[in-house]
């Protein structure tokens, strides 16, 4: 085996063996260790020590010897002892000490041997010269007492042979059965000497001096004493990491460290380490037990030379972090193997003790199986850059310097797969390279890769310092301007992913998921929030503990699932509020704080559940129990009685005896007809085996996605709404407009096909999503392609769907001035950053309906009674004046949220424009047959569509007169004759409770007739039957009209009116414009 250093050794040895791994360490990175100027407060040597035990019973110090080795006993042993009590020599009790037992709670935060903690063992301390004869006699009344002590320690301050010590432990523990431990001068003298506890023997033997030139603090030093202080503070209270396993271990590790830093005693030291190993193996995380190990065999090398501690522990070690599938992990046995490599080329250690080929083969081996999963991006290039480092070994231990050139390129080629991963660890690369260059040289290709790495660090800093510039900007916003802040921030978060910037990174994306919120655009924020949760996830892995700003991510989360009405995207959140009330290191002020947000939520979800239909109910009866296993007791009893299940919860308890069915039925009318019901008007998502619709309002035009009753089309249904969203999350600020009420997309899965392709019909406002089997959504491969399918799939969309004053100008803005590719970046990642949270890619109810869950079938339904409460939020009503219908104003009003603007159409813009309309006609029939008002369209396919799709939407029978017909006659500085026909949407006032404005797509015509006759006939015989047909007519060349009576439309309504009739705010008001400025053909 490796030996141990010797930092007594010659000058000679030095030498033959090379640097020690210590004084390599403090060369290359002297801010690991102690700065103090003075490391001794008391001056003792060995020979002074020695001869002061030796004269103990000259000086009759017998007592003061006792209280010595008591003290020792406790800083080295166990600190649980009780003082000594009676007449010296132990007294009526016959030792001289013993330990007291202690809980495991407290045994758990000593420095020494836990066995002192749960069993009874005596002392005994002498200082006779008969030193052998004076334990027998010791451990023979120690004995005599009865006690049952399950192990003795004699101290003895004489000198004593090895040998003839081992003899008499065997001896002793033959006669009595009891294992007994017998320390002697030389024990005592190397743990005060060495072990630096010269403080012992000043104080209680009076041997030494105190240093006059106290110990000189230095900086850092100092900084790590008080900490230190604190922590031990901490740990050494049971209550204070009651139920916080995790951050306990976190806090004994910090102890350890700091405790290395100030290069306290070895003894010391080590047992902090031990400490914080026995912690993190006692509920904390996989990566807290490697860590702690790690740390104990690192320092064990690089501050006290002790190779072979390390090369002994190391298999274990490896073994345990070979599990792992993270990169991260998989770089502590690395470290240890470039020690190794180290300690081999300096002559501490040969190739075959540290096990050099097999380690690093075995090491490689895993490594080289991550870097081929190109689904974790970073974790392949973390695992890339080890395997370099090993290979690096490698060719240093095999004296083939001429093979490290592949090397520094290849690392050059990390640099480039490296570009844009938020997560790579860019400090850590540069430290690498850094250390590299001592066995690089001169090597031209290492000096590219210091000129590569240059490149990426500048071009890294660079977008990070101009999005932190975007960000300032964004800070000093008002929340009240949500779409400048999703410009600003929207352009910056994703230069900001990078590991450097996390910090601004998470407050970028906490403002960027107020401002969808705010906007109206759910599915953008959701993408957003759980990007913040993902990063905070991270950040949390590294550092073993959760930041406490992942509480009011998820809080957020929670609300935003409450308004999209998904219900596993809720319970997901409220789970992990509830681990952060149970674990999360909170003040009791806060805990409560968080107890009444969950309770809120809570609340909000049974007034959601209350406000189901029983369709929707029905979908839910599987989640009674989950709800109970998350405590949410109010939304279980809302569910169930709902599912008609009151019985039930009387049984249980749930509802009180004392409370009639009325005083329930009460409870839960106030309950469900709180004002935050009519904030959630979503459709209901479970991403479960039933088809589901994902839908949004983007400037007031309805997106719905159709999904195939799978957890893949859900998320790729989401992942489009989300990136719709932030697309067009700016618009309402721009010069454009929807035309179309509604837009539908369908998603079909198809064989033999690369890439997603989706195609929109303009005549039908219909889309379609064609997605191939095979391809991942969530595969880091596909990522470029899924970017560019959301960014063509908005494109399109925008180019059918609005009417835009100045295309070019808007596209260049929406591309190169708010960098809108960035936006839909963040939205194309956002499964897994749900995958790095919550460890799926998309939540579904299934994985709520678990084993010995019951089903509740709906049975009769309680009816409620829903109470109307004042909206203190509601605005005051507008007159019909103030709010108008349309046109009312040149200019659009100031809207804050899409939600807010509504769009009225049965206009098909795209098949109006083909089918050339050119007028109308009118028809006459049998005396009982309504008469016929025809459009009359140069196109017979586009005008077919027109009416096609009129007839799909209102049937062969308009009877909620959705399509809107009026005539204005008598029109200003025209022949009687002339009047114009306007179609539009119908629009009633309830559309403006709902929308702060609503726009109307309408068309319309001044007829030029030389006289009335026509219109007058149909007129008459429409006031007599109060009933006519709409259809489409055909112009044929000459000759008339072709009527396509197979398209016909009765309605009952029909606005005819005088010009001087209609009033400033009316609707009918566009016609008149229209009239007056006749080029127009269109009206918005």
């Amino acid at each position: 085996m490796g030996r141990k250093l010797n930092p007594t050794e010659n000058a000679d040895d030095e030498l033959r063996l090379g640097i020690t791994p210590s004084q390599f360490m403090r060369q290359l990175r002297p801010e690991y260790y102690s700065d103090t100027s003075d490391r001794s407060s008391y001056v003792l040597d060995g020979p002074t020590l020695s001869f002061q035990l030796d004269t103990i019973t000259d000086r009759n110090q017998t007592q003061d010897f006792e209280l010595f080795c008591r003290k020792l006993c406790e800083r080295v042993i166990c600190p649980n002892l009780r003082p000594q009590t009676g007449p010296e020599g132990g007294g009526d009790s016959k030792v001289d000490s013993e330990t007291y037992p202690v809980s495991d709670q407290i045994s758990q935060t000593y420095i020494g041997d836990l066995k002192a903690a749960r069993e009874r063992w005596a002392f005994a301390f002498s200082a006779k010269k008969a030193w052998a004869e004076k334990v027998r006699k010791d451990v023979q009344g120690i004995i005599g007492t009865g006690r049952k002590y399950d192990r003795i320690v004699c101290v003895t301050s004489r000198p004593a042979r090895s040998k003839a010590r081992a003899q008499l432990e065997d001896e002793l523990l033959a006669a009595h059965g009891i294992p007994v431990t017998i320390h002697d001068r030389s024990w005592i003298t190397k743990e005060i000497i060495e072990g630096d506890r010269k403080d012992i023997a000043y104080n209680y033997l009076g041997v030494g001096q105190e240093n006059t030139d106290r110990l000189r603090l230095g900086p850092t030093d100092y900084s790590r004493t008080q900490q230190l202080a604190d922590a031990e503070a901490a740990l050494s209270d049971p209550e204070a990491f009651a139920g916080l396993e995790i951050q306990r271990a976190s806090e004994a590790l910090i102890a350890a460290k700091l405790s290395r830093g100030l290069e306290r005693p070895r003894t010391e030291i080590d047992g902090q380490f031990l400490r914080a190993i026995r912690f993190a193996k006692d509920g904390g995380t996989f990566r807290q037990q490697l860590e702690a190990r790690y740390e104990y065999l690192w320092t064990a090398i690089w501050w006290f030379d002790d190779l072979s501690l390390a090369n002994e522990s190391y298999d274990d070690f490896a073994a345990l972090a070979l599990k792992s599938d993270s990169a991260k992990n998989l770089e502590f046995p690395c470290n240890l193997m470039q020690a190794f490599t180290s300690a081999v080329i300096h002559g501490h250690l040969t190739r075959e003790e540290v096990k050099f080929d097999e380690r690093t083969s075995a090491l490689v081996a895993a490594l080289e199986e991550m870097s081929a999963n190109r689904d974790r991006p970073n974790n392949r290039v973390e695992a890339r850059i080890s395997v370099l480092m090993l290979k690096m070994n490698i060719e240093l231990m095999n004296q083939n310097p001429s093979a490290l050139a592949d090397i520094w390129k290849s690392f050059s080629e990390v640099l480039v797969d490296a570009r844009g991963l938020g997560e790579f660890d860019a400090e850590r690369f540069i430290k690498l390279v850094d250390v590299t260059g001592m066995v690089a040289g001169t090597d031209p290709s290492y000096g590219q890769l210091v000129e590569d790495l240059a490149a990426f660090v500048s071009e890294r800093k660079s977008e990070g310092e101009g999005a932190l510039i975007l960000l300032s900007r964004a800070r000093r916003l008002d929340p009240s301007k949500h779409f400048e802040i999703i410009r600003l921030v929207g352009k910056a978060v994703v230069q900001l992913t990078k590991r450097e910037y996390v910090d601004s990174l998470i407050e970028g994306l906490h403002l960027l998921t107020i401002a969808y919120r705010s906007a109206g655009l759910l599915w953008a924020a959701r993408a957003s929030c759980i990007f913040v949760a993902a990063s905070l996830a991270i950040e949390g892995e590294e550092e073993s503990e959760l930041p406490i700003t992942f509480i009011p991510t998820m809080n957020v989360f929670a609300w935003i699932a409450l308004e999209l009405r998904c219900i596993p995207d809720f319970l997901n959140a409220i789970l992990m509020l509830k681990g952060a009330l149970r674990a999360m290191p909170l003040a009791d002020e806060s805990k409560e704080k968080l107890y009444n947000e969950i309770r809120e939520l809570e609340y909000a979800f049974a007034c959601q559940i209350l406000n189901l239909d029983d369709r929707q109910l029905a979908r839910l009866n599987v989640l009674p129990d989950a709800l109970e296993g998350l405590g949410l007791m109010m939304a279980r009893t809302a569910l169930l009685d709902s599912l008609g299940h009151r019985d039930l919860l009387r049984t249980d308890g749930s509802l009180p005896p004392e409370e009639t069915d009325e005083d329930v039925d009460r409870m839960l009318s106030i309950l469900m007809s709180q004002p935050v019901a009519r904030s959630i008007a979503s459709p209901l998502t479970l991403n479960d085996d039933s088809s589901e619709v994902i839908s949004t309002s983007i400037m007031g035009m309805r997106i719905e996605v159709e999904t195939l009753g799978s957890e893949t089309s859900s998320l790729i249904a989401q992942t489009l709404v989300g990136s719709l969203e932030a697309f067009f999350a700016t618009a309402l600020d721009a010069d454009l407009v929807p035309h179309t009420e509604r837009l539908d997309i369908s998603l079909q899965f198809v064989e033999n096909a690369n890439l997603p392709a989706f195609t929109i019909d303009p005549s039908t406002m219909k889309g379609k999503l064609l997605w191939p089997y095979q391809f991942s959504l969530t595969s880091f491969d596909s990522q470029r392609a899924v970017q560019d399918l959301l960014v063509d799939v908005a494109s399109r969309i925008l180019a059918v769907a609005f009417l835009i004053r100045r295309p070019k100008e808007f596209v260049e803005q929406l591309f190169v001035g708010e960098a809108v590719m960035n936006r839909a970046t963040m939205i194309a990642v956002s499964p897994n950053s749900y995958h790095r949270v919550l460890s799926e890619y998309i939540g579904s109810l299934k994985s709520w309906d678990r084993e010995g869950h019951q089903t509740y079938q709906a049975r009769k339904r309680p009816q409620l009674t829903r109470i109307e409460f004042p909206d203190d939020d509601a605005p005051e009503t507008l007159d019909e004046k103030e709010h108008g219908e349309t046109g009312g104003a040149p200019q659009r009003p100031e809207i804050k949220d899409h939600r807010k603007l509504g769009i009225k159409s049965i206009i098909d813009v795209h098949s109006w424009d083909a089918a050339g309309w050119r007028g109308a006609a009118y028809a006459e029939f049998d005396p009982g047959v309504p008469p016929a008002m025809a459009l009359m369209f140069e196109n017979r396919e586009a005008a077919r569509s027109i009416f096609e799709r009129w007839i799909e939407r209102v049937g062969d029978e308009d009877k909620d007169e959705l399509v809107r017909i009026s005539i204005i006659r008598n029109l200003p500085e025209q022949p009687p004759s002339h009047y114009t026909v306007m179609i539009t949407a119908k629009s009633e006032k309830q559309d403006f409770q709902l929308q702060d404005t609503v726009i109307l797509a309408a068309r319309m015509m001044t007829m030029q007739p030389n006289n009335d006759v026509n219109l007058e006939r149909f007129l008459k015989s429409f006031g007599r039957l109060k009933a006519y047909f709409l259809m489409p007519a055909i112009l044929a060349g000459s000759g008339p009209p072709d009527m396509l009576t197979d398209l016909r439309i009765l309605k009952r309504e029909l606005v005819v009116r005088n010009a001087d009739e209609v009033g400033e705010h009316d609707v009918d008001r566009m016609a008149l414009r229209a009239h007056l400025a006749p080029p127009r053909r269109d009206k918005g």
